[in-house]
């Protein structure tokens, strides 16, 4: 009895070979070029994509973690251009294979720009009523580059210094003699248009010293309250961290043999988010218009930025111009084109006030450069 088989069937090609002849066969029909193209096509497609949603949550840990986890602590001091540089070839890329991600990134730049980096067209509003000139400036390490042209230029009301020389010495000064008030407490020097008729030290953390004080001026009949901060300088545990120290925020998590790490490394944001507590119960607790200025040591991509503005305004995100960027003022950092790559000076403002402008100092090649920040008074 005879029994039909089956013919034998051909061994099958490995995946990669089938991948490879249908891209031939598909060559051979369309040509290489159209090919390719629509490969790139979609490669500018995700990679614009992943790049934009991949910002976005980027920020949102930043602002939302920050200083509460090493990495991110140390993240949010890099330079800005960092993060945007990557869309330089990207935008390349879309103009030659898929014009409609141009649109989108530029969006997400602009979004990125404003929202999270904190660009501001500049500009001066209107006064309606009582305005006050508010300068700040943490003016140790200045590099014997004065503060005059900017001071002259801005005409503030209030200049408040961290670091600076004693009031006496500016008391005598001819140069600085629209300020007939002047008072000094611990390291900061405070100079006034207006009578100063209270000053005191800020509560600090048991074994340390304070990071605040407090004036009261009366400002044409009303009393003010004016609060000078300067709170710890980061700069000895950010140059730690940026030998890959700052990696312990993601591989010391709970259980692992690295967790005693972070929690030694975190320290040190504990303290900075404690201290900048205190002062913001001193002006959650103050029944006076306060502003609160000076270097608070951290970035507005960080967590210690958003638990401030939460509650008091910031005068650059109100009517500031450009980045607003005060630290360091003269660097051989390509990434920042020689110039300062962070906003770390402030001046802050309860729900008194309303910001008509902000401009921060162009050129000087000191450690911090100054803020002038123009406020209105408004019935709260």
């Amino acid at each position: 009895m005879r029994m039909d088989t089956d013919p034998p069937q051909a061994p099958r090609k490995p995946f990669l070979a089938r991948a490879g002849q249908s891209l031939v066969d598909i060559s051979e029909n369309q040509g290489c070029w159209a090919v390719l193209r629509r490969f790139l096509r979609g490669l500018t497609f995700w990679t614009i994509l992943f790049y934009v949603i991949g910002l976005v949550i980027f920020s949102l840990l930043l602002s939302r973690v920050g200083e509460r986890n090493v990495t991110t602590a140390f993240l949010s001091f890099l330079p800005y251009s960092i993060w945007v540089l990557p869309a330089v070839p990207l935008a390349a890329a879309a103009m030659l294979f898929h014009w409609r991600m141009l649109l989108v990134l530029a969006l997400a730049l602009a979004w990125i720009g404003y929202d999270f980096m904190g660009w501001r067209p500049g500009g001066v509003l209107e006064p309606s009523g009582e305005t006050l000139r508010v300068m700040s400036n943490n003016h140790g390490q200045h590099g014997n580059q004065s503060l005059q042209p900017f001071k002259n230029a801005t005409k503030p009301d209030l200049l408040l210094m961290q670091e600076g020389r004693s009031a006496a010495g500016y008391a005598k000064d001819p140069a600085y003699a629209e300020f007939p008030h002047t008072r000094s407490l611990g390291e900061h020097t405070f100079l006034s248009r207006y009578p100063i008729l209270e000053e005191a030290k800020l509560p600090a953390l048991p074994g340390r010293s304070p990071k605040a004080v407090r004036f009261v001026i009366d400002w044409n009949g009303r009393r003010v309250a004016v609060y000078s901060v300067h709170l710890h300088s980061p700069r000895d545990q950010l140059s730690y961290l940026r030998w890959g120290s700052f990696l312990y925020g993601i591989l010391g998590l709970p259980g692992t043999p690295w967790e005693d790490r972070r929690r030694e490394l975190q320290k040190f944001w504990d303290i900075q988010m404690a201290d900048t507590e205190i002062i913001l119960k001193a002006v959650r607790e103050d029944d006076l218009p306060a502003i609160v200025a000076g270097d608070f040591n951290s970035t507005p991509l960080g967590y210690i930025h958003r638990q401030i503005t939460r509650e008091l305004g910031d005068s650059h995100e109100g009517a500031g111009q450009g980045f607003g960027l005060t630290f360091p003022g003269k660097t051989r950092n390509p990434l920042s084109a020689g110039g300062p790559w962070m906003r770390i000076d402030y001046v802050f403002f309860s729900h008194h006030w309303q910001a008509l402008q902000c401009i921060t100092e162009p050129d000087r090649p000191s450690q911090h450069r100054a803020l002038t920040a123009t406020l209105e008074f408004k019935d709260p």
